[in-house]
């Protein structure tokens, strides 16, 4: 048993919300209570503890959706446009896929710097299966499948199987396997069936990207434009069966399922994928490859194949200019204090959504410092002196966490502890 305190304790939790001076108690990977730092020392004499003074404690990140096997990607591929990006992912994938375990285990610890967790890795060949089974994160690993011709599904079956075969054997308490149809018009109708129906068997979350460009929207729409050239170039297919835009969510029903990026959804479709699942926005790789932000209620960061890199810090800084630019700025001095308010209430939402929300989302017991939920802890050294922006402070301010515990377990530890008090 041990007890973890901080000048600042961040739950996610609104019950609790923030608490200065607070302390979060935790043993056999389980957080025992969160309180005051030193009523839970009194009443825990014999613990271990340690308090950090001039940091801030609060759940571990999550990055629910990442590629991790395109890390090695620097220039490969073209922005702008998601058919430019596209064809050129085609076209140079398979030097980027190349020799990438250094790139892939860098990215990894990419992750534990920024304070991440748990990972939702989305992989195409499972060549990054290794390195996150080792990596002492909490993955959810999504086997993600591609198949856009109908002739080849026996093959696509044993393809899948013998993956989730292998996964499924490794599954540990931070380990456990799951699916990813790649999308629509990436994966004929029998399969994506079959994969929807291998999901609901094992209870199995699964992951797909869905209505990302505009591209896309047209594919469903009408079966025409640009993916219609796509199958004929780059897959010498003259006839794809895919579903239209409302019997691919349709196939959702019964599964646990996130959709990923929805930037060409309305409102009404929008609403029909939330009755089956979440959705996770990629807000710098969407407007890279769309010149659109998205739905920022869950955020992550995608892979390094449309992204200049994979730190979610990083990616809520973008998110907190981001939404600040497009607010409409008032000139009335008497709203100021209103305003410092608001962008303290915009933090604490980008906050959620890469801790609460997406472990909702996933169907994890983690994202939230309270009574029960796992041991999934990162603390950040930030000097803050206004309990009203502790949230702002650290999503402008974090440059990586000092000690990033996952189940209890420290599995990274930075810095010295010469000011911090310990037993």
């Amino acid at each position: 048993m041990k007890l973890l305190g901080a000048s600042f304790i961040i739950t996610c939790n609104d019950d609790i919300g923030i608490l200065r001076n607070g302390g979060v108690l935790i043993d056999n990977g389980k957080i025992l209570a969160v309180g005051d730092f030193n009523e839970l020392k009194q009443q825990c004499r014999q613990c271990d503890f340690l308090f950090y003074k001039n940091h801030i404690i609060l759940p571990a990140l999550i990055n629910s959706h990442i590629h991790f096997e395109f890390s090695k990607n620097i220039s490969s591929f073209m922005y702008g446009r998601f058919d430019l990006w596209l064809n050129s992912v085609m076209q140079n994938r398979g030097a980027i896929l190349k020799d990438n375990l250094k790139a892939i285990q860098k990215a990894i610890m990419e992750q534990k710097k920024s304070g991440v967790g748990t990972v939702c890795a989305i992989s195409s060949y499972d060549l990054d299966l290794d390195c996150l089974l080792n990596s002492n994160l909490r993955v959810i690993f999504c086997h993600e499948v591609i198949g856009a011709d109908e002739k080849d599904f026996e093959n696509q079956v044993i393809n899948i199987s013998n993956r989730l075969e292998h996964s499924m054997a490794l599954k540990t308490n931070l380990f456990q396997s799951a699916l990813a149809l790649h999308a629509p018009y990436s994966v004929h109708t029998k399969l994506a069936q079959y994969i929807i129906e291998l999901a609901s068997k094992y209870k199995l979350l699964i992951s797909t990207h869905f209505l990302e460009s505009k591209h896309e929207l047209e594919w469903l729409q009408s079966k025409s434009g640009y993916f219609k050239e796509f199958y004929d170039k780059y897959l010498k297919l003259e006839d794809v069966q895919s579903f239209n835009q409302d019997e691919f969510i349709d196939l959702f029903h019964d599964v646990q399922a996130i959709f990923t990026h929805c930037l060409y959804a309305d409102s009404s479709v929008k609403e029909e994928i939330l009755k089956r699942g979440s959705i996770i926005s990629c807000p710098r790789s969407n407007l890279l490859l769309n010149g659109k932000m998205g739905d920022n209620n869950i955020i992550a960061t995608d892979g390094k194949s449309s992204n200049n890199d994979v730190d979610l810090l990083q990616e809520m800084r973008y998110v907190l200019f981001a939404t600040l630019s497009a607010k409409e700025t008032e000139q009335d001095e008497s709203k100021s204090s209103t305003e410092a308010r608001d962008i303290e209430s915009i933090s604490k939402h980008i906050l959620y959504a890469v801790t609460c929300n997406p472990a909702k989302a996933l169907g994890l017991n983690n994202g939230v410092l309270q009574e029960g939920k796992d041991a999934d802890i990162a603390i950040f050294e930030i000097e803050c002196e206004h309990l009203e922006q502790v949230i702002t402070s650290f999503v402008l301010n974090a440059k990586g966490a000092i000690s990033l515990l996952v189940n209890g377990v420290d599995i990274i530890s930075y810095g010295n502890n010469e000011n911090n008090t310990i037993h």
